[in-house]
């Protein structure tokens, strides 16, 4: 799909720079008129222009990163909702799973990260704490 429209493009921007070479000297084809020729000539380059923008935006989906299912959540990291004592219930990106950790446990409310999945259970640890920047006080 993406080869068509790249060929595509291609094939009407040369189409309308030969119409507008053609309308800018005089020439005109099969007894069209000039300001016909030129205004064809335009819509042929903004439909090239179209095409183009099409093949990159497809082209640029190909390399986004996966936002659903399993390969988003590892990785991703949440907070718990109920003790780990091994088994609980952690929000992350927005929703709640049952989730197990691997050692010891985690109380409620404290960061973790996903580092796999088991069925329908998420397999956490906990998160390393983000340090934040924090300016003194002007006292």
């Amino acid at each position: 799909m993406h080869a068509w429209l790249a060929f595509l493009a291609g094939v009407l921007v040369v189409v309308g720079a030969i119409l507008i070479y053609s309308a800018s000297v005089g020439i005109a084809y099969y007894g069209i008129a000039i300001q016909i020729e030129a205004a064809l000539a335009i819509a042929l380059l903004v439909i090239a222009a179209i095409s183009t923008w099409l093949f990159y935006a497809g082209v640029m989906a190909q390399y986004k990163m996966v936002k659903t299912g399993k390969e988003a959540l590892i990785g991703s990291k949440g907070v718990t909702t109920t003790d780990l004592k091994p088994k609980g219930e952690v929000r992350v990106l927005g929703e709640f799973w049952q989730a197990k950790i691997q050692d010891g446990e985690i109380a409620a409310g404290a960061p973790v990260q996903v580092v796999g999945m088991e069925g329908m259970f998420l397999i956490v640890k906990p998160a390393a704490e983000s340090k934040s920047l924090t300016l003194p006080s002007a006292e």
